[in-house]
């Protein structure tokens, strides 16, 4: 379902601990006719979506959200917008879990703060 939504344009290094990541999103996928018709905005799952991905990309390993312990939205993403989406990442990782804190922005505008926890997963 949210194949092609997101490109990832690039996640980079700020820091053995810390990430930054550029993607842009696709206005014209189907998950925005149903949120919401002619008005769409960035449903939040899709959000953590993106975040979990770049992590992914930048430990190089799938993972999956074990547990949200802050998540706040503080704006909404309309992709007709076309505003880039920043992603800035720091982890701490330990033997059974990935801590992560992160912020995502549209344009210049942050819209979403979160610390979680994640776990490495085998496909």
């Amino acid at each position: 379902m949210l194949t092609d939504l997101f490109t990832i344009e690039s996640v980079t290094e700020e820091n053995p601990c810390a990430f930054l990541a550029k993607a842009s999103v696709d206005a014209n996928h189907p998950v925005f006719q149903g949120h919401f018709p002619g008005i769409p905005v960035l449903p939040g799952v899709c959000s953590l979506y993106l975040i979990r991905t770049c992590a992914e990309r930048f430990l190089g390993c799938c993972m999956r959200y074990n547990t949200v312990d802050f998540c706040k939205f503080t704006a909404m993403i309309d992709p007709l917008r076309n505003e880039q989406i920043t992603v800035k990442g720091n982890i701490k990782q330990d033997e059974e879990e990935i801590q992560i804190k992160a912020m995502m922005l549209y344009g210049n505008r942050t819209v979403l703060k979160l610390q979680a926890t994640m776990r490495e997963i085998t496909l």
